[in-house]
């Protein structure tokens, strides 16, 4: 498969040695010269007790680079012992912060991570449950992660930063203070990053344009301490993540510091040479990039900008749909996306009415029903796997009246129980609990008559003013049964690196912060503003047929004059 690499890919791959930036267009390949290069280094590799490392951001991200590499170069799946393959947080938690975390946090034993990815949170008091929401800037200062997430004047309260530093001392982190805590122990012992540089001689980094002050500053601190050989790769008009911490303008200054090395990937694998041309147009890249996919090169379908009414979104859907039908695209969720900025137009999509900000049913005391209730909608809508990992831990919470169920007390309760007795016991509650075809007010009031029942001594609660709200409404941005109709619907975040025949992206006037028609008659520039390069991310997804959907003839204009300069 290595034939298939461009003479630009081909340098990436075999050449280039050092500190050097890739900087690629979308769809130019980017994680597939990733994975070529690090199969290219695993089968040449000398060493038995070093190995590289191949880091991206999510979870989606670098089991895609695995899945390329076991596919297409014959690589044994997982990747082997000495290398490392997974997510960056990942990396930082299994080597620096979880074996050494305490030496900064002032705990006696290994740190615990709690709150998303790692389990729901809840807190004792309200404003334990704060605690997942708050974090550590670069320079110490505690700072809230979603600010609207946070109670109003909260910096008021006597009670917040004790609160926080107080778990802190007591073991508890979130992943960002995780990072913060790693980069604390890279700099107060300099050995532990002489000794991971050691473990890992290279490093490459997928999607490096996600990178935030915290985790580039664990970088040059590995560079200082002799890692020599590292390979940044991204785009920095595709960064989406500045809401949390993401600086793309990081990825610039290494591009700029190593020039000298670094390389452009401006071939597009993806897109037809209509839609590099258009959606070029909003990219800060000098040249337009070229279209080299014969398959889909020559696809005489120009972008199409047009309006419409959202009170007749069925106009719009319909006529999406009848685009795809006379270019003979088949309409299937793997081929067609209806994607969007803001997720209430989801809500206007699927007939599901909107609940609204900070509008949710859940008690701070009793947040593990949402646990419960989430497990159950997931088994009921086929992703039985998440929903028995919610229950399971649900079950610990609500018995114990913890705020965190770890994993290693999970392990305990399973060990004291016995793995198949416990297993059994999460299984026959699963299946007892009330099916989610109803309010979550109904479903509460039934799940709590079955634990009576059985003599199960939990007790779900939510504000029973919002009894009336449903399942779909709470959680049905997670159901694919909903997401993946005929089409894929979602978010612009949620396809992120993937790729569709036929895409219909829905703009509203604007994102978070101005208008977009302001922005574009401004000319403001993508890399100034994250709302343009979420956009820019929603139109570089299809390989034939794009249609940008816009609320009105002044957006159309705007879009048109940039997209087309009309």
């Amino acid at each position: 498969m290595f034939d298939t690499l461009s003479e630009t890919q081909r340098r990436v791959v075999f050449e280039k040695e050092g500190k050097f930036v890739v900087r690629a267009c979308p769809g130019s390949g980017k994680t597939y010269s990733v994975a070529a290069r690090l199969a290219d280094r695993m089968s040449k590799w000398p060493l038995n007790y070093q190995g590289l490392v191949a880091i991206s951001f999510t979870n989606a991200a670098w089991q895609e680079i695995e899945r390329q590499v076991t596919t297409h170069f014959n690589i044994s799946k997982p990747i082997p012992y000495p290398h490392f393959l997974g997510t960056i947080d990942s990396f930082v938690n299994r080597f620096i912060f979880l074996p050494f975390g305490h030496l900064i946090m002032g705990c006696s034993d290994r740190p615990v991570l709690v709150g998303e990815p790692h389990g729901p949170w809840s807190g004792k008091w309200f404003v334990d449950g704060l605690f997942p929401n708050l974090t550590y800037d670069i320079n110490g200062n505690i700072y809230p992660i979603n600010k609207r997430a946070m109670p109003r004047q909260w910096e008021n309260n006597k009670h917040v930063i004790p609160m926080k530093h107080g778990l802190i001392k007591a073991g508890y982190a979130n992943q960002d203070d995780a990072n913060y805590f790693a980069m604390k122990v890279l700099e107060t012992y300099p050995n532990v990053a002489k000794a991971i540089t050691h473990r890992f001689p290279s490093f490459m980094v997928d999607e490096a344009q996600d990178t935030s002050e915290i985790q580039m500053r664990i970088i040059d601190l590995l560079i200082d301490n002799g890692l020599e050989n590292i390979m940044l790769v991204g785009d920095p008009d595709q960064a989406i993540f500045e809401w949390h911490g993401a600086k793309p303008q990081l990825f610039i200054e290494k591009f700029n510091a190593w020039k000298e090395n670094s390389i452009l990937l401006n071939e597009n694998r993806r897109s037809s040479q209509n839609i590099c041309d258009c959606t070029c147009r909003l990219s800060s890249l000098e040249g337009t990039s070229t279209a080299i996919n014969e398959d889909v090169k020559g696809c005489a379908f120009i972008p199409i900008v047009r309006t419409y009414e959202i009170d007749n979104m069925d106009e719009l859907l319909e006529y999406f749909r009848n685009l795809c039908s006379d270019f003979n695209i088949d309409i299937t969720p793997e081929n067609t996306a209806i994607i969007f900025r803001s997720n209430n137009l989801f809500n206007t999509i699927t007939g599901i009415k909107e609940i609204g900000f900070n509008n949710e049913p859940w008690e701070d005391k009793f947040s593990y029903a949402k646990d419960f209730a989430r497990g159950k909608y997931f088994c009921c809508h086929g992703d039985f796997r998440s929903g028995f990992r919610l229950i399971e831990k649900a079950i610990i919470k609500g018995l114990s009246g913890s705020r965190y169920c770890s994993k290693s007390e999970l392990e305990r309760v399973v060990e004291l129980n016995g793995f198949v007795k416990f297993r059994k016991e999460v299984y026959e509650l699963l299946a007892m609990l009330p099916d989610t075809n109803r309010t979550i007010g109904e479903w509460i009031a039934g799940a709590n008559k079955i634990f009576k029942k059985n003599s199960i001594e939990i007790e779900l609660k939510i504000k029973k003013s919002k009894g009336y709200l449903t399942f779909d409404q709470l959680f049905g941005l997670d159901n694919k049964s909903i997401t993946e109709s005929d089409c894929r619907i979602g978010t612009i975040h949620s396809i992120k690196g993937e790729t569709f025949e036929a895409v219909l992206v829905i703009l509203k006037t604007k994102g978070f912060g101005s208008l977009y028609k302001t922005m574009l008659n401004n000319n403001i520039q993508i890399f100034d503003e994250e709302e343009l390069r979420i956009v820019y991310v929603g139109i570089t997804r299809p390989r034939r047929l794009l249609v940008l959907a816009v609320p009105d003839e002044e957006n159309k204009a705007a879009w048109a004059a940039r997209l087309f300069g009309q």
